[in-house]
């Protein structure tokens, strides 16, 4: 971490100026806080250095930035043979996921992704997703949760679509389906207790192996206003 940073990240934190000294030579301090002055991110008054608005908002973003490359670096790390895409405009949102654990199958627990994917489904109240692939006991299993989920809105490409339209879906009300005019290289699942996500390999295929979950607030916003963003790109069907 830089000078100028710890000194910003620990004027967030409110500490005097002999605090910060205990941690940043006195030299280096005095050269940081001059710097820092010059371009309007700190003031000094009566001895003490306090973060202007412009340096509390620069502080903000670089903290924001920094959060969003590990994020990014963690998804390389654990989707090492994958495309990883998102939205453009999600980019700097990933530090919101950044609690997200690897949920990964085992020699002994090969099905592991998709039974801790579907427990974690039995206990919701509203189902929001894009789907450009299927588990062979999806169409049944979400029909059943329909019974007793308040919404089921799934975007869904034309091939996913031709299966579970054999289904009885328009025997319920609460069951949303949205077109996608193109498959998109992400499955995200998200509800009101956590977000699934996962990628396909570089090669094209779906990796079924992986799964991320998160269950942060604001994973869940961060999963539900990704979902917003691929159902505005698509048409609804039912």
């Amino acid at each position: 971490m830089s000078a100028r940073i710890e000194v910003l990240d620990a004027l967030v934190r409110q500490e005097s100026k002999e605090e910060i000294k205990q941690h940043i030579p006195s030299s280096t301090y005095a050269f940081t806080v001059n710097s820092l002055k010059k371009v309007g991110f700190v003031r000094e008054a009566d001895g003490e250095v306090s973060l202007t608005d412009r340096g509390h908002a620069y502080l903000l973003i670089f903290e924001r930035f920094k959060e969003s490359i590990e994020t990014l670096r963690m998804l390389y790390e654990a989707f090492p043979d994958h495309t990883i895409t998102f939205p453009d405009e999600f980019a700097l949102r990933l530090c919101e996921i950044r609690d997200a654990r690897l949920i990964a199958s085992e020699p002994s627990d090969i099905l592991k992704p998709h039974r801790v994917f579907t427990d974690y489904l039995k206990n919701t109240k509203e189902i929001y997703g894009v789907s450009p692939i299927l588990f062979p006991d999806y169409p049944e299993f979400f029909l059943a949760l329909a019974e007793s989920v308040e919404t089921i809105s799934l975007v869904v490409t034309q091939e996913v679509f031709d299966i579970v339209s054999t289904y009885p879906i328009g025997d319920h009300d609460n069951i949303k389906l949205y077109l996608a005019p193109q498959a998109p290289r992400i499955a995200a699942t998200v509800t009101d207790t956590f977000l699934s996500i996962g990628f396909f390999y570089k090669s094209g295929g779906y990796d079924f192996t992986r799964d991320l979950i998160a269950t942060s607030p604001e994973a869940i916003i961060f999963g539900k206003d990704l979902i917003r963003y691929y159902r505005a790109k698509s048409r609804r069907i039912v």
